[in-house]
């Protein structure tokens, strides 16, 4: 659930910011023709990775993500790799298909101390991206 949410603040931050930069346009078609890819490229988003988050935000919003994801120690390289790593780990648990093992049951590939480190990177996340836009 943690990382969907991401996935949902990616999307409608990026509207909003689109829209922002839209309303400036005196020319509909045009605007209506980058609401409409913008809209083609979030049906297709998915998996917010790193990489397609920032070409998003430099694309529609026209912000540089990048250089404002850092905090405390921990630098951009870190933080792509670990959203990178989340959403990964997302994809495994929610494409896998649980084996029946007799004996007692497996236990989940995400712990509880898992989702509060993730809950806490994506908040961090979150006011860091907020950041490229002061």
């Amino acid at each position: 659930m943690a990382m969907t949410a991401w996935e949902t603040y990616v999307e409608d931050r990026v509207q909003e910011a689109a829209s922002t930069r839209l309303s400036a346009l005196t020319d509909s078609t045009l605007g209506n023709f980058v609401r409409s890819r913008l809209d083609e490229e979030i049906k297709r988003l998915h998996n917010p990775t790193s990489e397609k988050t920032i070409q998003l935000f430099l694309d529609y919003a026209g912000v540089e993500l990048l250089p404002h994801w850092k905090w405390n120690n921990v630098d951009a390289a870190t933080v792509k790799q670990k959203l990178n790593s989340y959403l990964k780990l997302r994809g495994d648990v929610v494409h896998r298909s649980r084996i029946s093992v007799k004996g007692p049951p497996q236990p989940h590939p995400v712990t509880k101390e898992d989702l509060h480190k993730a809950i806490n990177f994506l908040k961090e996340l979150v006011k860091a991206t907020e950041k490229a836009f002061e």
